[in-house]
């Protein structure tokens, strides 16, 4: 690939990661379903799509095959929480569209693909680093099953999609935070770069769902 080129994708990149990072805390703090909460919302989710693409593009280029698979696991949480919003009537026998058994289907592939990468790079490499895409991988597996199960068996919750939308949205958010301290950011020990996002905003995410399980959350519904 032409160097201008190269160089043009990964400041798109740059630029797209600096708006979802930016956009993503507006919405998740605006959790009404307002007209700022949508707007924030847009945002990030077409950054992270562009963040998709780009890293794609970019990890094949650098034959940077981990950064590929993390490409994909970002676009899963980020896409299955956006396609949740479009699923709200699966309790009520809503069939899953062709786009959602893409994605799943892609998912599978994708987490199978960071579980055996972390098994190689334990066994064949004697590196403990292959304990992160082990990780990313069981996460994702457990998000395919789930959805799985939601494609095939109707909710039993009437706000499954918007819980399916905040643990989605979020978990990209981890996704993309945890990237960005690991290319930017010098941590000692280095896996503080790598889990600090998730245990700090995990909790976050589990305090919204379960505010919308109590009853409390006073979301406006489209």
């Amino acid at each position: 690939m032409n160097e201008q080129v190269f160089n043009s994708i990964l400041w798109l990149h740059i630029i797209s990661g600096g708006l979802a990072l930016l956009s993503g805390p507006i919405a998740m703090i605006n959790q009404d379903g307002g007209k700022l909460h949508r707007k924030a919302g847009i945002i990030y989710f077409y950054s992270m799509m562009v963040i998709f693409v780009s890293s794609i593009i970019l990890s094949i280029v650098r034959e940077n095959w981990f950064l590929f698979m993390v490409g994909i696991f970002s676009f899963y949480l980020v896409s299955t929480g956006y396609r949740a919003l479009k699923l709200k009537m699966l309790h009520r026998g809503q069939k899953a569209a062709k786009i959602d058994w893409i994605i799943l289907v892609m998912s599978l592939l994708a987490g199978l693909g960071l579980v055996i990468m972390g098994l190689w790079l334990i066994t064949a490499k004697d590196n403990s680093f292959g304990v992160v895409p082990m990780v990313f991988g069981f996460v994702m597996l457990s998000g395919v099953k789930q959805d799985y199960k939601r494609f095939t068996i109707p909710p039993t919750q009437k706000n499954h999609w918007l819980m399916k939308h905040i643990s989605g949205m979020m978990g990209g958010y981890i996704a993309t935070l945890t990237a960005f301290l690991v290319q930017n950011v010098n941590t000692n020990p280095s896996f503080i770069a790598w889990l600090a996002p998730t245990v700090i905003i995990t909790p976050w995410i589990f305090y919204s769902i379960n505010k919308i399980n109590k009853g409390k959350s006073k979301v406006s519904l489209p």
